[in-house]
């Protein structure tokens, strides 16, 4: 059970830097659905992976260069995620993170 609290509050940390670390409503609307979707105990590895691709997603569709900083929180959150989830949908199209 330790383990899951710390896998969620890293994950929730995480989300949060990045949310913080940008102005861009476009990358903050998807972070803050994944924050509370995390407090109304969606699954970790896959709301993980989900938050990872929709940033990532928006950052190639809009050219935007995340800051070397925003790129290391990024890599852990995506790293921290389920790779069959990230990896499932070949758009890559998962910026509706509220989809079961």
């Amino acid at each position: 059970m330790t383990e899951t609290n710390d896998q969620l509050n890293k994950a929730k940390a995480l989300i949060k830097n990045l949310y913080n670390s940008t102005s861009n409503t476009r990358l903050q609307d998807p972070l803050f659905k994944a924050y509370k979707r995390l407090d109304e105990g969606a699954d970790i590895d896959d709301l993980t992976a989900r938050a990872a691709s929709a940033v990532n997603y928006i950052r190639i569709t809009y050219k935007l260069t995340l800051t070397p900083q925003q790129e290391e929180w990024w890599r852990e959150l995506r790293d921290m995620g389920s790779a069959a989830i990230m990896y499932h949908d070949p758009k890559n199209n998962l910026l509706d993170i509220s989809e079961m």
